[in-house]
């Protein structure tokens, strides 16, 4: 217990899925926490649930998409907090189709959220870290960074992205002190995952969705899914003094699907 007290964390995409894990292993750690996201909603019921971890919680309405309203966010938390020791840029968009069916609007949403997001937020971020020296900051990849896959082309693009982002910021930073990684988890059990079998399952003419959800854990070593607590302890190591000597790299949690 407290192996974060009296480190402020900022995360997006901070209510739901693999990001509530996060926000929920950091404050039970002691971390004071920037929850940021688009669900407003989300953002208040993370708040009650966080409250009884007695650390300090604030949430800030975010779409990370906009430059501005990124700006005037860090700007904000900022204000609340004396610092940031660690990023954890976790917001993220998902959709499935074949690449010859993909919108130009479906590949836009993907990249804007999933890299210019990234981009966005860090950009604002990193020269407040600078100034002080010191930093940790983790990226949400995903499998799909290292391994493509038939009806996820523009989702495999986008991560792959931020997996090529993560190694040049771990290089430009380094002589800050300031550790740049990402996390790719696997077939992760969560609500995004409960749209992606009925999505694939569809595409792929399979009556029954939960056929897909087999699959995935058949091509996983370990025998199950993904949870997002396993995530969140791999996201808790890199911003952690454990991994004060790791940087530009990009950790699988995927119970043996991907091993490169």
């Amino acid at each position: 217990m407290g192996m974060f007290k009296n480190k402020n964390v900022f995360i997006t995409g901070a209510v739901g899925g693999i990001g509530k894990a996060i926000s929920i292993a950091f404050a039970k750690e002691g971390a004071k926490i920037a929850l940021t996201d688009l669900d407003e909603k989300g953002l208040k019921e993370s708040f009650k649930e966080l409250q009884s971890k007695k650390t300090v919680i604030k949430t800030y309405l975010l779409d990370v998409t906009k430059e501005k309203m990124v700006k005037e966010v860090v700007s904000k938390v900022l204000e609340d907090f004396p610092c940031i020791d660690i990023l954890v840029n976790n917001a993220g968009v998902s959709t499935m189709n074949w690449f010859w069916e993909l919108t130009e609007k479906e590949w836009d949403f993907n990249m804007n959220v999933n890299v210019k997001g990234v981009w966005l937020v860090t950009k604002h971020i990193v020269p407040y870290m600078i100034k002080r020296k010191k930093g940790k900051i983790v990226n949400i990849a995903s499998m799909a960074a290292k391994m493509g896959a038939p009806l996820l082309a523009h989702y495999s693009a986008s991560k792959f992205a931020v997996v090529g982002f993560t190694q040049s910021i771990a290089k430009a930073l380094a002589p800050y002190r300031i550790n740049v990684n990402s996390v790719c988890p696997g077939f992760v059990k969560t609500s995004m995952q409960e749209r992606e079998i009925v999505w694939e399952a569809k595409l792929r003419n399979i009556e029954e969705p939960e056929k897909v959800r087999k699959e995935y854990i058949e091509q996983t070593p370990l025998g199950r899914l993904c949870c997002p607590e396993d995530v969140a302890k791999t996201v808790l190591f890199l911003s952690s003094e454990n991994a004060d000597f790791i940087t530009g790299q990009s950790l699988n949690v995927t119970g043996g699907s991907c091993m490169y």
